[in-house]
């Protein structure tokens, strides 16, 4: 294919004009009397052989000359790929648009995902009438925008402007995928192409690796990446917000532990707690490129109820993240229950009503009770040489923990190690109650989980705890999930902790009284109990916040609504709640929990509604870190990968693919350094043919030309 092909009429004509100059040049006849020719015919012989193939030589050369300027300025073109190598061929297309909330990163006056609209409109504009095309989005799941190739340009024109990127997350691979079996199924003998356009995060590929899941591209099949976002981003996100505890007791003190995360090289920033829309302190950290900044702030002093709090960074280039929204639950009381005899849970009973504030903070029963009291009430319930119990009273104990509460379990001598084995709850099934020499009672205690919600605030203040020990529990193996929290040397367990349901069960190895040890007498026994009562009011509670999804089960988070609340998204719009039977009871399921901020249950008497649930888009999306073109290549397993990073150099490569790659400035080049061939071969055999030869020796010398001819007669 040729972009002037008249100038091949120019190549033609060029191209015969030597052959006519070589017939056309005036070979002169020399004539000169000389008595002896045979020694002459000879040499005219020979001469006229070598002259014929210089000329033949020279005029090749020069046809070749004139051939290649004029096939040069005829501008010939050839498919760099696909099929029709010598021209367009009807083609179906595929773009797959990032619409992960990453590219709304800010570039210039727009955003990446402005860049990326206006490269697939380019990209649509420049198909042909024959050509048709689908658009897939890539977030966590594909989503079709043209499920299969259509050919009306304005309507996917129009429908591409009216895009927005979502608050998730992106995988890119499952979109082409989908992309390239739905050109597959429209017509497999057409040509096609399939255009990646997002930004430069190399998270939507390494998704990819940990998924194990790989790209089924067509190998003909051309793909181009537009990669839009800039080469060295920077962002710091929140990516979460820990609360200690989880829910807090009316004066207790409560902690907010911040974890930031940072991309491009340290900076400071500024962070803002916000609770009930009023700014309470701001903190100036220094976030490093690691996850390594974990600042943290003192909760002030809040009324019984639930707050709507955030915490936030100053604006950037990717506004998003700039904000973690939670909930902070502070409770009149933790109560609690403590089973056992009057006098083994005395020193219970004390620390507890002298931490919690007051005999209304706690009740206490004797086991033979357990059966008539609803657990449920309880933020934590307290066996203190309350084995062995029946079967029933197991069942509900264990059925309590399940459904999120808290169990502390201190053994004493009414139970032998079998009474035990009939709970599957605890931590570990003991084999023995020890009794310990007088040589080995003193033990240095340590903490084996020192970041534990229950510990890390122990460590403080404390010092070395040291208790002497008489007699304890002994343990062969743990359940599989339980830890320790505290040994007292040599990895024996001192308290062992397991997750059972959404609660949590602690096992004590020693008695709560001083049968066992002098842990009651300690200073750090109340320290220690109250934090197992403040634990057990955030066991099984309402975590503060959840991730933005497309469905929210309500029933298992707030399991006393039975019928559907009205909610109201942060935007003031309502929410979809279905409700539906499953086994006999009514369960409610929220939809599209999408757009990040607190959504608020409104009633006839509260028309502003109180905030229920706070929600946050998933953080991973935060890290901007680029991605490798090499990796990209890997992970799609074709080799006929074309990279782009702005709109011009993928028209470019477009141009390139579909039309071809013009070969006219190769040509001239050739065409050049054949003249200077020619120029220098020319000269060369020029000063041969008019210098003369001796013919004769020393004496005398006849000078001949090229087109000398002897006459015998003259």
């Amino acid at each position: 294919m040729f972009l002037a092909p008249l100038f091949l009429i120019a190549a033609i004509v060029g191209a015969t004009m030597p052959f006519f100059l070589h017939l056309m040049q005036n070979r002169k006849r020399l004539c000169l009397p000389f008595p002896t020719v045979r020694f002459l015919r000879k040499a005219e012989k020979n001469t006229s052989r070598r002259i014929r193939l210089e000329n033949i030589l020279l005029w090749l050369l020069r046809t070749l000359i004139m051939a290649l300027l004029g096939t040069a300025f005829a501008m010939p073109m050839i498919r760099s790929g696909g099929m029709g190598w010598l021209g367009d061929a009807p083609r179906d297309i595929a773009i797959v648009l990032d619409n992960s909330y990453s590219m709304g990163y800010g570039v210039g006056k727009g955003t990446v995902w402005d860049k990326g609209i206006e490269s697939a409109v380019a990209i649509l504009e420049g198909l042909r009438d024959p050509d048709r095309f689908c658009i897939f989005l890539a977030s966590d799941q594909p989503e079709a925008v043209f499920a299969e190739p259509v050919s009306n340009k304005q309507e996917g024109i129009a429908r591409l402007r009216t895009l927005q990127p979502r608050q998730s997350s992106s995988r890119v691979v499952p979109a082409v995928n989908a992309a390239m079996k739905a050109l597959l199924k429209a017509d497999s003998q057409r040509e096609h192409e399939i255009h990646i356009i997002t930004d430069s995060q190399a998270l939507p590929w390494r998704n990819l690796i940990t998924g194990g899941l790989e790209a089924q591209i067509e190998p003909k099949t051309a793909v181009f990446v537009s990669l839009l976002g800039v080469s060295a981003p920077e962002n710091t996100a929140i990516v979460s917000v820990d609360l200690q505890p989880p829910v807090a007791r009316k004066g207790a003190e409560m902690k907010a532990v911040v974890k930031l995360r940072r991309t491009g090289p340290p900076a400071d920033t500024a962070l803002s707690l916000i609770i009930d829309d009023r700014e309470i302190s701001r903190r100036h950290v220094n976030a490093a490129d690691a996850d390594s900044a974990e600042p943290s702030f003192t909760m002030p002093m809040l009324d019984v109820g639930v707050h709507a709090a955030r915490i936030q960074t100053p604006d950037d280039n990717l506004q998003a993240d700039n904000a973690f929204y939670f909930l902070v639950k502070v409770q009149e009381q933790m109560p609690s229950l403590v089973v056992g005899s009057e006098n083994e849970t005395l020193f219970l009973r004390t620390a507890l009503r002298t931490g919690l504030g007051g005999k209304n903070a706690i009740e206490s029963i004797t086991p033979e009770q357990i059966i008539d009291k609803p657990l449920a009430q309880y933020a934590s319930v307290f066996l203190c040489n309350a084995l062995p119990l029946f079967g029933q009273a197991i069942s509900a104990i264990e059925a309590y923990v399940k459904a999120g509460g808290m169990l502390v379990v201190f053994p004493g001598m009414g139970a032998k190690p079998e009474a035990y084995a009939s709970w599957t709850c605890l931590p570990g099934i003991p084999h023995a109650v020890e009794d310990l020499p007088l040589s080995q009672r003193n033990r240095i205690l340590t903490w084996d989980q020192p970041q534990h919600a229950l510990v890390r605030n122990l460590r403080e203040g404390i010092g070395i705890p040291s208790i002497s020990i008489r007699r304890r529990l002994a343990f062969d193996t743990l359940h599989d999930g339980a830890q320790r929290l505290v040994s007292m040397g040599a990895k024996q367990p001192f308290l062992l902790e397991r997750q059972f349901g959404t609660g949590r069960v602690l096992l004590f190895a020693v008695s709560g009284d001083r049968t066992w040890s002098d842990f009651p007498l300690s200073p750090f026994f109340l320290p220690l109990l109250l934090q197992c009562a403040e634990y057990g009011g955030g066991v099984g509670s309402r975590t503060p916040f959840e991730w933005a999804t497309d469905w929210l089960s309500l029933s298992e988070r707030f399991p006393e609504w039975k019928t559907p609340p009205n909610l109201r998204a942060p935007d003031s719009q309502p929410v979809s709640v279905r409700a539906s039977v499953v086994e006999g009871r009514t369960v409610l399921n929220a939809e599209n929990l999408v757009l990040p901020g607190f959504y608020s249950m409104t009633a006839p008497e509260n028309p502003e509604g109180k905030p229920v649930i706070a929600v946050n888009i998933l953080r991973e999306e935060s890290d901007l870190t680029p991605v490798v073109e090499t990796e990209i290549q890997k992970q799609l397993g074709n080799e006929n990968v074309a990279f782009a990073h702005d709109l011009e150099t993928l028209r470019s490569l477009i141009e390139e693919h579909r039309v071809g790659r013009t070969f006219g400035e190769h040509l001239l080049w050739l065409a050049f350094v054949l003249i200077a061939v020619e120029f220098v071969c020319a000269n060369v055999l020029g000063r041969t043919k008019s210098g003369g030869r001796d013919l004769t020796g020393s004496q005398g010398s006849i000078g001949i030309s090229s087109g000398a001819r002897f006459s015998q007669n003259e």
